[in-house]
């Protein structure tokens, strides 16, 4: 819920275009608040997706921060760094040096949404307002109030899409009249070939750019097999699905999600949504990873 008398509002921006559009509204609803943006790069984002991320940043003035983590020694926790979009690490360099410390990411092991966005965005933020004297503006639509946290009444995040009623309709309107487009359909947007993805996402993504898994692929090669010192739960899950740990859910690989898109399958698009477990199957921030 927004603070009561606290004109500090945080936006963290994910290069959606509910996202977006919420930053770009942001100035026209809360006209006399002070409002800062950010966006956590992850070095795996697509370029796509950064590229419409920096235009619209110049576009309508959102002077927007661009932040990366920083990975240190044990007991020290990840920092965040400000870069410049032309500096921007895309090779996944930061995702990389995570996967060296905290093992390989997946649903049982979710480290990357926390240090990679919610821990520096909350850093970033706090360092700029102060702790907890500011308001984090989230961009879920009113048709997804299912993915509203359970305590947002009780915190500062507040969800200024679902005050203003703004659902998928409403949010695509406004995008028709305006001058800056996605170039690419939004189940490729984001990080590139996340876990949290439905397979029919990843299948169809491996299907149309079958170099896009060549990154997670030498990740599960080169650090799927490598235990993680005082994590004896990761280990032992890597003992159970003998001795290897993968991104994909049922410990599948690259090479498992390419033997599947082989087969015939009805790929994924941006108009339809599908209800096969097996395909569909998705977490919350498939569709770009919610902070805060």
């Amino acid at each position: 819920m927004k603070l009561e008398n606290n004109k500090n509002i945080f936006c963290s921006v994910s290069a959606g275009y509910s996202s977006v559009m919420m930053a770009i509204m942001l100035p026209v609803w809360f006209p006399d608040h002070k409002i800062i943006y950010a966006m956590a790069n992850t070095s795996k984002e697509r370029n796509e997706s950064l590229h419409f991320m920096n235009e619209c940043n110049k576009h309508y003035n959102l002077n927007m921060t661009w932040i990366e983590a920083e990975f240190h020694e044990k007991k020290i926790g990840v920092t965040p760094k400000i870069v410049e979009y032309k500096n921007l690490k895309r090779k996944g360099e930061i995702f990389e040096t995570g996967i060296r410390k905290f093992g390989i990411p997946n649903k049982e092991n979710k480290w990357c949404n926390r240090d990679m966005k919610l821990e520096v965005l909350r850093k970033y933020a706090d360092s700029i307002f102060g702790k907890d004297n500011y308001s984090v503006a989230v961009g879920l639509r009113i048709d997804e109030i299912d993915r509203v946290r359970k305590d947002y009444k009780t915190n500062n995040v507040f969800y200024p899409l679902m005050d203003y009623k703004i659902d998928s309709k409403e949010r695509n309107r406004f995008w028709k009249n305006q001058p800056i487009q996605i170039s690419i359909p939004a189940y490729k947007g984001n990080c590139d070939m996340c876990f949290a993805k439905s397979n029919r996402k990843l299948m169809t993504i491996l299907k149309e750019e079958p170099n896009m898994g060549d990154w997670w692929d030498k990740m599960i090669k080169t650090y799927g097999e490598v235990p993680i010192k005082g994590k004896p739960s990761y280990n032992e899950l890597m003992e159970q699905n003998n001795g290897l740990q993968t991104f994909y859910r049922g410990y599948r690989t690259i090479e498992d999600l390419v033997r599947m898109a082989k087969q015939p399958f009805t790929r994924a698009t941006d108009e339809y949504i599908y209800e096969s477990d097996l395909f569909d199957l998705e977490e919350n921030c498939a569709s770009g990873c919610q902070v805060f």
